[in-house]
């Protein structure tokens, strides 16, 4: 049994400058940058171990088809492998794929597959079972084809490669085939209604046991064609939506790694855990319903943007580990417009003028309902959102409801007014668009558009080139300033895991989850 670390309670972050004035408390934590974003592989690592892992967020459905949360991915990576693969340095390389080359117009991308494989269930990988896998994530009735909107049909060229034609968004098709629609589940399950339940596919470890809503057993899989990326006999993943609890777990010894908030980093270190950390394109939000009267106002929303106090709630929630912006990209993202930066000048903190917005619109008596997840981070956010509103005259409700119910209320029910979360999709600029922006998209229950932002984004997706895809998408920045839409970014999430001293070769991906492939502890 793993020796118990002493057990410290973590410093939560409790006064926001919800007014504008004074100073932030000083921070005890290091900046984001001082902490390393992985932990190299150590030799000596205990090849029989278990691992234990917490996290906020549980999937709702082994089927991907059934994905409403792109934290759903987590407890996926283990079963399912996909074509591509993202690195922590943000590259796209070959996985169940060999090999993925773009056709010279963009009309096409094919790959090239790996030879002799099998899905868990004995049923052969080949070019056919990638034709279904992405044929039903495509598909009218699945839940993430947002995520592959750009496929037009896919061909099978022979035995062992795969042409996918596209009518634009080439440029993030590869980031898609890395993630949820790039997992590989085996036809026979999905045929017998299987699935849903019981996970099959070509992952390095197969589930045992599962507790839905609780936890996860994992052993690893004979003859798995990459035996690198096993390197416990076991894992547990748990669900801790908890905050405190978690890291009380963690701290205690009870667990060998957990998702912490940033706010956690300094009583982490003090504990004796290591902590790897990493700005990421994880940021958080307020969605609109842009059916609820006065909310489909472009100048209303710019006033809603003005109330909220930014910089107060990076510093506040999440000790300065989250960058405070009206932009919805990071850095280096392509999106990124260098002429906007953060916005605070755009859309600084003004309540005075937001609420004279409102008055000007005649907007004097609006009650909202906030669906928000119950992760303890999440629903304090929506708390400080509730008052922000409520100091321009707007009354606000708090629901805090399982992250897949918050999708049903706000999304699929459309009963809720406002969402607040955060955006947990693909890496891409026009994963986003798919998600949140376009007329059809899932997290646009008021199916609101802007016609500039659309052009330019669906312009920006049709390119392989960084800097022609910056081009187009500076211009949509641009369109989102003069007539901002439904969705306002509040700040670029910083995220971070804490684990055990004699954990190692675990790194934190862009998108913000960390990569546990591979993952090794160390003898007792």
């Amino acid at each position: 049994m793993r020796r118990g670390l002493q057990l410290t309670t973590a410093a939560l972050a409790t006064s926001l400058i919800l007014a504008g004035c004074g100073d932030a408390p000083a921070k005890d934590t290091k900046e984001t940058s001082d902490y390393p974003t992985g932990i190299d592989l150590v030799e000596g690592y205990d090849p029989e171990a278990n691992f234990t892992f917490a996290y906020t967020a549980y999937a709702s459905s082994w089927d991907p088809v059934d994905s409403i949360n792109g934290a759903d991915i987590t407890f996926w990576y283990p079963v399912y492998d996909t074509l591509l693969y993202q690195t922590p340095e943000g590259e796209i390389v070959p996985r169940l794929a060999t090999s993925f080359e773009a056709a010279d117009d963009l009309s096409s991308m094919t790959l090239t597959l790996q030879e002799g494989l099998t899905y868990d269930d004995g049923a052969p990988f080949d070019a056919e079972s990638v034709k279904f896998n992405l044929d039903r994530y495509r598909a009218e009735d699945s839940k993430i084809n947002g995520d592959v909107h750009q496929i037009a049909s896919v061909d099978v060229i022979d035995e062992h490669t795969v042409k996918i034609n596209v009518d634009g968004g080439l440029g993030s098709l590869a980031v898609a085939l890395a993630a949820r629609a790039g997992m590989m589940t085996s036809p026979e399950a999905v045929k017998s209604g299987t699935i849903k339940n019981e996970p099959v596919g070509i992952g390095g470890y197969k589930v045992t046991e599962q507790v839905p809503g609780d936890h996860v057993d994992y052993e690893k899989v004979d003859g798995y064609w990459d035996p690198d990326a096993q390197k416990v006999a076991t894992m547990t993943y748990k669900l801790i939506s908890d905050d405190q609890t978690r890291y009380n777990a963690l701290a205690a010894g009870e667990l060998d790694a957990a998702q912490v908030n940033p706010d956690q980093l300094a009583a982490a270190e003090k504990a004796g855990l290591n902590v790897i950390a990493k700005p990421s394109a994880v940021f958080l939000y307020v969605a609109l319903n842009t059916q609820t009267p006065g909310l489909d106002d472009p100048e209303v929303r710019k006033a809603l943007n003005m109330a909220i106090d930014r910089e107060a709630i990076a510093e506040g929630m999440y000790d300065g580990h989250c960058t405070p912006q009206i932009q919805p990209y990071s850095e280096d993202s392509p999106a990124y417009s260098e002429e906007i930066g953060d916005g605070l000048e755009v859309f600084p903190y003004d309540p005075e003028a937001a609420q004279q917005i409102l008055e000007e619109k005649g907007i004097t008596d609006l009650e909202l309902v906030n669906t928000t997840p119950n992760v303890t981070i999440y629903t304090k956010f929506a708390e400080v959102v509730q008052s922000e509103f409520e100091n321009i005259g707007i009354s606000v409700e708090v629901e805090p409801v399982p992250p897949a119910q918050m999708v049903q209320d706000f999304s699929l029910e459309k009963t809720a007014d406002i969402a607040s979360s955060v955006y947990t999709g693909l890496n891409d600029p026009d994963a986003l668009f798919s998600r949140y922006l376009g007329p059809g998209a899932l997290f646009n229950p008021g199916g609101s558009e802007d016609p500039e932002i659309t052009k330019y984004a669906t312009e920006g997706a049709n390119y392989l080139d960084p800097e022609e895809r910056s081009a187009a998408y500076d211009k949509m920045m641009d369109a989102w300033v003069e007539n901002p839409p439904h969705i306002i970014p509040v700040c670029m999430i910083h995220l971070a895991t804490a684990t055990q001293p004699d954990v190692s070769n675990i790194y934190h991906k862009s998108s913000g989850s960390p990569d546990l492939r591979g993952v090794a502890v160390g003898k007792e």
